[in-house]
């Protein structure tokens, strides 16, 4: 009899012992989860003027400035103002460079239906963007945050197979690279925007 008492009485003390660890294990993690996210300077609000362009990539600009926007808008605890008066920070944003690069993949013709025996050409190009971020103090030359982020992203070059799909086809080649340069922008400012919350 003893026994079983002495059995039962260590089953309820490892069950109460597992709960309370439960809890306490659980108001840690809710701690560190909870932890306020800030931007440098606890900046709570935001301009976000149009990015400096100088690549030789018209209208790239507008994708950059958009993505971070819409960064910021995500993270919730920083508002977007229109002007630099309302705000507490401007976050200015710089594309440096765009290099748009042959990839050394290449295939050599077989058919020479469309194109001369022999001739050889890209399967796919590369796309190099160049980005510099300042956050300042609003209506100040403070510099509360900088950073500098490089990225590249490939696309499939269009193949000389029949004559409305190949390298003659402009309008294909420009408008995979464009969906090229906006994919980068997304992935490009929420790894900036990540960076500068950490402070890094």
């Amino acid at each position: 009899m003893r026994k079983v008492l002495s059995r039962i009485f260590l089953r309820l003390t490892g069950s109460v012992i597992t709960f309370f660890l439960c809890l306490l294990l659980s108001g840690c993690a809710y701690k560190l989860s909870s932890r306020t996210q800030t931007l440098p300077g606890n900046v709570k609000s935001l301009q976000i003027p149009l990015f400096r362009n100088d690549s030789g990539e018209v209208g790239v600009e507008t994708f950059f400035t958009n993505a971070l926007k819409i960064e910021a808008l995500r993270s919730h605890f920083v508002t977007v103002k229109n002007e630099e008066g309302q705000a507490e920070g401007v976050l200015q944003g710089r594309v440096t460079s765009v290099d748009v690069i042959a990839d050394e993949s290449i295939i050599e013709a077989k058919n020479t239906e469309f194109m001369p025996t022999e001739t050889v050409i890209a399967t796919q190009y590369r796309v190099s963007v160049g980005i510099e971020l300042v956050l300042k103090k609003a209506n100040s030359s403070t510099i509360l945050w900088r950073g500098n982020f490089v990225q590249t992203k490939s696309y499939s070059a269009p193949q000389i197979t029949l004559p409305v799909v190949n390298t003659a086809n402009t309008l294909y080649n420009e408008s995979a690279k464009r969906q090229t340069l906006n994919d980068l922008s997304k992935e490009m400012m929420q790894a900036a925007f990540d960076r500068m919350v950490e402070n890094f």
